[in-house]
């Protein structure tokens, strides 16, 4: 992207606003699915760009993130078993805690089936498996909703899947020396690209299963984040981008190209708002990041609001569900995410089995 004076660069450290921005996407996931759960149908969540709805875009935006980010921990940390512990205190505490949540809480108010009955189901018992293998993640419990048109206890988890896989994925490239060379994480973002359009092109994810679709959907998004940190010290984001990234997504919009300049604006926007220098807004830095836990809660709230409260319209269910979504994701953090995530040396130490890291040279990295 070209440089100028007002452009803004990628910097070292905590001086970014991340967590914000990953804030604001959870929310935007949440207002998608406002709209799923309010109308009673899937397919009526506005398309706010093109064909792509709120969801759509806030799912990307993550994958678009955690791509830089974790890329950027785990050349930071040179070490799989720091990497593999950071990542798995992240993700697993506050999402078993979630799957109780969901099993205990929500199933018992939700269910039409005697409390016993439910809490025995073979599906009930079975859930905590399921879900925590990623093998089956909507949580479908039994009896629950049952006057909704969804009823489904916790849609959004089957993203985690792809995201687990794409920590899993940036582990094997940095243990097999892909992370060496800068256009060899160029590469992990050029391969997904070239895969979706000749997929869509000639019908090829027709006969794949929808799992294949999707880790090339996110692979592109994740993978153009990892590119973005690979070459941050030759890139830079000015407004006079923005134009041009919008005309690229027009001039695509009836291709499948559309699916790749989509991501690149995406790309864009993340970088930019997230090291834009705005002063008055940097305490907006050290605000706890819930997002996560916003993400992994807000469809059992919204769905439950709207079982006891059918007739809302979609921004009523909303507000309503909001506060309450955000309540709980802030517990989660407080007292699951946030404390798991400091016993990381401990748990690495662990992982290692007393074995002591190997060595790491940081310079030996994303080399030209």
């Amino acid at each position: 992207m070209r440089q100028d004076s007002h452009a803004v660069r990628i910097r070292d450290g905590h001086d970014n606003f991340f967590t914000p921005l990953r804030l604001v996407f959870a929310v935007l996931v949440m207002l998608g699915h406002a709209f799923v759960i309010a109308l009673r149908d899937a397919n009526l969540e506005p398309q706010v760009f093109f064909h792509y709805t709120f969801s759509y875009l806030a799912v990307n935006l993550f994958f678009v993130a955690s791509g830089f980010l974790v890329t950027k921990s785990m050349l930071y940390r040179g070490d799989g078993a720091g990497f593999a512990a950071a990542r798995i205190l992240r993700i697993f505490p506050a999402l078993v805690v979630h799957v109780a949540f969901v099993i205990l809480i929500v199933g018992p108010l939700a269910t039409n089936l005697p409390l016993w009955e439910y809490i025995t189901h073979p599906d009930t018992l079975m859930q905590p498996l399921w879900v925590l293998t990623f093998f089956e993640t909507n949580m479908s419990l039994p009896g629950i909703f049952a006057t909704n048109a969804e009823q489904f206890g916790s849609v959004p988890l089957w993203t985690l899947r792809f995201e687990v896989l794409c920590y899993f994925a940036t582990l094997l490239a940095f243990s097999l020396g892909l992370l060496r060379k800068k256009w060899m994480v160029l590469a992990q973002f050029a391969l997904p690209a070239c895969a979706w359009i000749a997929g869509q092109s000639f019908g090829l994810f027709e006969h794949m299963p929808g799992t294949v679709t999707n880790m090339v959907r996110f692979g592109i998004a994740y993978g153009l984040g990892a590119t973005i940190y690979a070459y941050r010290d030759r890139l830079s984001f000015s407004w006079a981008a923005l134009p041009v990234l919008l005309g690229l997504c027009w001039l695509f919009s009836r291709t499948t190209v559309i699916e790749v300049t989509m991501n690149m604006l995406l790309a864009w926007l993340v970088m930019f708002v997230a090291y834009v220098r705005v002063p008055k807004l940097a305490a907006l830095q050290t605000l706890d990041d819930v997002s996560y836990g916003i993400y992994i809660y807000h469809w059992a709230v919204l769905q439950m609001v709207f079982y006891w409260l059918p007739e809302l319209s979609v921004w009523s269910l909303f507000a309503l569900a909001l506060p309450v979504t955000v309540s709980l994701a802030w517990i989660s953090w407080i007292y699951v995410e946030k404390p798991m995530l400091t016993k990381k040396t401990a748990f690495a130490a662990w992982l290692r089995r007393g074995r002591k890291p190997r060595a790491y040279n940081p310079a030996a990295a994303l080399l030209d």
